[in-house]
């Protein structure tokens, strides 16, 4: 195993994001926060997909082979549904690629 896993930091990433989405819908234009919403999206928005890019790669190179995105979105997509319904912290197991 890699000494970090990434998969922690796009949770955090898409946690970000909608933090950032659900302040920018609540603060109305022109108002002083607004400024505040923005400077935390120049931020907060560069971190979602670097660290998809990054668990990607770390994927590939911790597995036997190169599946491809459509099996690392699949497992990607799984450890998201064992979060939701049995509490799992994400990415505190990385599976082996479903498809090589």
């Amino acid at each position: 195993m890699p000494a970090h896993n990434w998969r922690p930091t796009v949770v955090h990433g898409a946690i970000l994001w909608a933090l950032l989405l659900g302040a920018a819908l609540v603060v109305p234009a022109g108002h002083p926060l607004a400024l505040g919403v923005a400077v935390a999206g120049v931020f907060v928005l560069p971190t979602l997909p670097v660290a998809l890019c990054c668990d990607y790669r770390q994927a590939r190179r911790a597995g036997t082979c190169d599946p491809g995105v459509e099996a690392y979105l699949r497992n990607l997509a799984y450890d998201v549904r064992t979060t939701l319904t049995r509490g799992d912290s994400l990415g505190s197991e990385r599976r082996a690629f479903d498809s090589c």
